[in-house]
């Protein structure tokens, strides 16, 4: 297992928590307000690395 893949599984696993704290924040924030936008956008980097960590897991690459 490469570099590439072990910092991928870091990712990964920061990604999922960080999607658990937002599906709990989305309980209690109201639509509308500052903070809701501002959970909507951070849930745009989160899913973009959540999507490139699982593709590098799944394909193997290795930048070497």
């Amino acid at each position: 297992m490469g570099l590439a893949q072990s910092i991928s599984r870091v990712v990964l696993g920061i990604d999922v928590l960080f999607l658990l704290l937002l599906g709990f924040s989305f309980l209690y924030v109201e639509p509308g307000t500052g903070s809701y936008v501002v959970a909507l956008l951070t849930l745009l980097p989160t899913v973009l690395t959540l999507m490139m960590s699982v593709t590098v897991l799944y394909t193997g690459w290795d930048p070497v």
